[in-house]
């Protein structure tokens, strides 16, 4: 199966956030991200699981 692979604008966008969070969450290492040259890409596969896996650290956060 093919990569999708997202811009800032376009990774934004499927998650819904601001483009200045993405930029924010990819600088710290927060966000599953390749740089290519100077520009990021994200792998909306990755993505998908970085939003699953953050649901799941809530849910274990509110339960403690």
């Amino acid at each position: 199966m093919e990569t999708k692979w997202l811009t800032v604008i376009e990774a934004a966008q499927y998650l819904k956030m601001d483009r200045s969070t993405i930029h924010k969450l990819a600088q710290e290492g927060k966000l599953p991200t390749h740089k290519v040259g100077r520009q990021w890409r994200f792998d909306a596969k990755e993505l998908d699981k970085w939003l699953k896996s953050r649901k799941l650290a809530w849910a274990e956060d509110r339960t403690q």
